[in-house]
């Protein structure tokens, strides 16, 4: 057992740490959004917190969406069905193009949550130009997801890695000229920050590109000789797939988001506190959320061979790699939070209240890997509609409500909305490994 698990290990790790580390890359574009965004400006910094509030939702719902081309080619890799696969690279191009309407008609529509919303006029129209800022990358931000995700089926993740890690200077570049000007540039501030996102997202779609376009084992499979989709019925299954997998992540994300906006009511340190501890605590999850992804694909690819031991053993071992990776988290978050925090802002007062969150995200740590590896395991078995449920009545019959409660009846204001966000992903987090100990073993 001790010699399966090592040999496990050895080979989720070149899968599952690129992962991790182009999950992180794309996490340090927000992260790095926010410090220039906050040294900008209060109210900046606040715009951003609120317009990726209403941001991340669209773009994790078709993330979740194209995240089914993962399994479904790990599972034709493992199955050794190659035509199969180029007609699925296929099939997440047109799928690309055909929702990148819809994407951007959801952005734009923003507005009207946000004149909903009893937010500061002036932040509430900086945070809608950012938003609409971003519209016009969104057909490339759509088309990368559909190349990434094929290619991480493939096993791919180095290329996504290296993609997304070159994007991180030219994030900063485009960041800072956009912010204040010059060269032809006005300064536009929180509204450059968008137009920059925008332009990162094309930069890092030629990149896949043309990856793909010139890298052997895609030359094998006349990737671009011809266009093949599949057959109406296969259709179906990538969207009966992919559907549930982006409601699953769209109730957490919109959990966070909505709380976030529940906040923004607040004075603007106390959103801003809120925004800084999230964003800490959004960083240390995209190494359980990389993980993830190299676990649906190791367990859907031994799924695709008929090999039950070797699936089972390619879950327990990520979800587990998972689980001690995010208590090094929590420990780093309880040791020394004044450190992280202070990377970004120097105001005391805004400090102090982040500090005082961190705690909160230290508790949620363990469940929050927990949850995503589960679900990642079960995503591998093509088992989405179950989790689909799960995350449902985890995060918005138990999270936001206890959090509202707390907040707004209980006078624990932000606090309390952090209490019912631990309270929704450890529920998640039972609930979705209880499933996995039982589906994998039918």
């Amino acid at each position: 057992m001790i010699a399966s698990l090592k040999k496990e290990l050895k080979e989720l790790a070149p899968i599952g740490i690129p992962a991790v580390l182009s999950q992180l890359a794309q996490m340090a574009m927000g992260f790095i959004d926010t410090v220039m965004a906050g040294n900008y400006s209060t109210d900046a910094l606040a715009a951003i917190a609120i317009g990726t509030s209403l941001l991340h939702p669209v773009l994790v719902f078709f993330l979740g969406l194209f995240l089914a081309f993962n399994p479904i080619i790990a599972h034709f890799r493992g199955a050794d069905e190659i035509q199969k696969i180029r007609t699925h690279f296929h099939a997440g191009i047109l799928l690309a193009v055909i929702f990148s309407p819809f994407a951007i008609l959801a952005l734009f529509n923003s507005q009207f949550v946000l004149h909903a919303l009893d937010i500061d006029p002036a932040v509430s129209e900086l945070a809608f130009g950012y938003l609409k800022a971003t519209l016009w990358g969104m057909p490339a931000l759509l088309l990368f997801f559909a190349l990434r995700f094929c290619n991480e089926g493939m096993f791919s993740t180095m290329a996504v890695m290296t993609i997304t890690g070159l994007s991180i200077p030219f994030n900063v570049l485009l960041n800072y000229w956009f912010l204040y000007g010059g060269y032809g540039i006005e300064e536009m501030g929180a509204v450059g920050v968008g137009y920059a996102t925008g332009l990162i997202w094309f930069l890092m779609l030629i990149g896949m590109t043309v990856y793909t376009l010139v890298t052997q084992k895609y030359k094998e499979l006349n990737l671009f000789k011809g266009f093949e989709l599949p057959s109406s019925k296969e259709f179906k299954d990538v969207l009966a797939l992919g559907f549930p997998v982006a409601i699953t992540l769209g109730f957490e994300i919109t959990m966070f988001a909505a709380v976030s906006l529940m906040i923004a009511r607040y004075p603007v340190e106390v959103m801003g506190a809120h925004q800084i501890a999230l964003n800490i605590a959004s960083l240390t999850f995209m190494i359980p959320l990389g993980l993830s992804q190299a676990i649906t694909a190791r367990v859907s690819y031994f799924d695709g061979r008929k090999d039950k031991e070797s699936m089972q053993l390619a879950g327990y071992t990520g979800i587990g790699s998972c689980v001690v990776i995010m208590s090094f988290s929590a420990i780093m978050m309880i040791s020394i939070p004044t450190f992280l925090v202070g990377i970004y802002t120097t105001d005391e007062s805004l400090a102090g209240i982040a500090v005082g969150l961190l705690f909160f995200a230290a508790l949620f740590q363990f469940s929050d890997g927990l949850q995503v590896s589960s679900a990642g395991a079960l995503r591998g078995l093509k088992d989405t509609k179950i989790p689909m449920i799960i995350t449902a009545i985890s995060y918005w019959l138990v999270g936001f409500p206890i959090g509202y409660y707390l907040a707004e009846f209980q006078n624990m204001q932000v606090q309390g909305y952090w209490v019912g966000m631990i309270c929704g992903l450890s529920t998640a987090a039972v609930l979705l490994l209880r499933r996995w100990m039982v589906f994998s073993k039918l």
